[in-house]
């Protein structure tokens, strides 16, 4: 029988998160080479494999293997290192300084997602030092560039390093989080996620000198779209994933009026309603809207020339999310609609519609039994991330892929609002929840029985 010292597990997963926040690997540029070094000297000292790539310069990727039988597949802890810009000014703490204050780990990282390589880490150095028999290889790839598309990262690792990947599962970023609906923990377990189109909204008019304004000026005609767009939506769709994650947030409801708001979600007679009834916040409510339809969100405004000059020609830069399944002259086509004639959208990258995999698999029983070990109130439901990760390239890979750190529910502390906001943080007691349940799930995977002392 296993025994682990829990609060031991979780100050070392909480101090190596400290230091990996310490590395400034803001993308661009990423940066994420030394980050890297520092991470596989460790695995180094506790005799693991380990494999760094440098797809180009100061970039860097990770791989550690710790080897099982072989008498099944393996499982692929997946990550990535870099995290987005942060303004120091606006943090409560230095966004890369690693502090611990409060009862949290803060620091641009703390979520997304260097959170996710601390505690696969951790659980890869508890099974080589407890000397678990594993059936399966754990193999750990903390990559580059995610926030940037993967193109030295995940990306460049499946084209030149392809063999890394033979896994029967994956766990990656994205999903795990509780949300709190009428007071019932939702444990997100990602297994699906939308896809991008980076759309321009192009306004178009006649140039002019601005002393002497006339109607057909750009502006004015992109701004008529988007306004057009902001009191639009696009139409309503429930993907396979969506509908498992309201139904199973159904039947975990134990008021069956807010199970029946659930449900209601699913119809796009009564979504709207249904949405704003739900007993929940304004961030899962966002979220939820979200999930039952493809979006395109203005972010960027592009034009002009010169104050005195009125232009040809401006743009407004869109991020369009479509849902899997969905092509790429379908979602131009709701575009192009829901925006009107006096602007047109153009694609200006390549298309990528979402990404699901199949969410009835030993992985996801494995996830629901050790949820239900460490919190008999929770419940884990399929869930589609409205964004995107790295687990997209591996879609055509024989593997199921999921999205899964597990966090409690605090009060205040919306996940959407914390990955790529200020004061990005977790608590110190939910790293290590995550490292306790992940070692739990690696164990039901490997079918190796451990002690209740090990239970939190």
């Amino acid at each position: 029988m296993i025994q682990v010292d829990w609060q031991e597990m979780g100050a070392e997963a909480v101090h190596r998160l400290q230091e990996m926040l310490r590395f400034d690997t803001t993308n661009p540029p990423g940066g994420e080479l030394e980050l890297v070094r520092h991470l596989a000297a460790e695995a180094e000292r506790e005799g693991l494999a380990i494999q760094v790539f440098e797809p180009t310069e100061a970039r860097g990727n990770l791989v550690v293997r710790l080897k099982g039988d072989g008498s099944e597949r393996p499982i692929l802890f997946l990550s990535h290192l870099d995290v987005v810009p942060a303004e120091p000014d606006k943090w409560t703490h230095p966004p890369f300084g690693g502090t611990v204050a409060d009862g949290f780990v803060w620091g641009r990282g703390a979520i997304d997602s260097k959170l996710t390589g601390a505690v696969q880490m951790q659980v890869i150095l508890m099974c080589k030092r407890l000397g678990l028999p594993l059936k399966r290889d754990l193999v750990l790839v903390a990559a580059a560039d995610e926030e940037r598309g993967g193109t030295w990262g995940v990306q460049w690792l499946v084209e030149q390093q392809g063999e890394i990947f033979d896994a029967e599962y994956g766990i990656n970023e994205a999903g795990g989080f509780a949300l709190m609906v009428d007071g019932k923990p939702l444990y997100t377990c990602q297994v699906a996620e939308k896809g991008s189109a980076p759309v321009d909204l192009v306004g178009k008019g006649r140039p002019g000198h601005s002393s002497v304004p006339h109607g057909d000026n750009a502006i004015f005609a992109l701004a008529e779209a988007l306004q057009a767009l902001g009191k639009g939506q696009m139409a309503h769709r429930v993907v396979p994933s969506v509908r498992a994650f309201f139904e199973g947030a159904a039947e975990a409801m134990d008021r069956p009026e807010v199970a029946d708001l659930l449900r209601e979600v699913l119809n796009p007679q009564r979504c709207e309603a249904a949405l704003e009834a739900l007993p929940v916040g304004e961030a899962t409510r966002l979220m939820f809207a979200a999930m039952v339809r493809n979006t395109c969100a203005p972010t960027v405004l592009d034009g002009g020339l010169k104050r005195n000059v009125i232009p040809s020609e401006v743009r407004a830069q869109l991020s369009g999310r479509p849902l899997p399944g969905v092509e790429e002259a379908a979602f131009l086509e709701e575009v192009r609609n829901l925006a009107g004639e006096t602007a047109r959208p153009e694609l200006v990258e390549p298309f990528r519609s979402g990404v699901a995999f199949a969410h009835k698999t030993p992985l996801f029983e494995a996830i629901r039994d050790s949820m239900a070990r460490f919190d008999s109130d929770g419940v884990v439901v399929p869930y589609m991330q409205t964004g995107g990760t790295d687990g997209r390239f591996l879609k055509d890979l024989d593997m199921q892929i999921y999205g899964f750190i597990p966090m409690r529910y605090e009060s205040g502390m919306d996940f959407f609002d914390l990955c790529h906001g200020h004061d990005e943080r977790v608590s110190v007691d939910n790293v290590q929840f995550a490292v306790q349940v992940l070692f739990d799930v690696i164990c039901r995977l490997n079918r190796i029985p451990y002690s209740e002392a090990c239970a939190c």
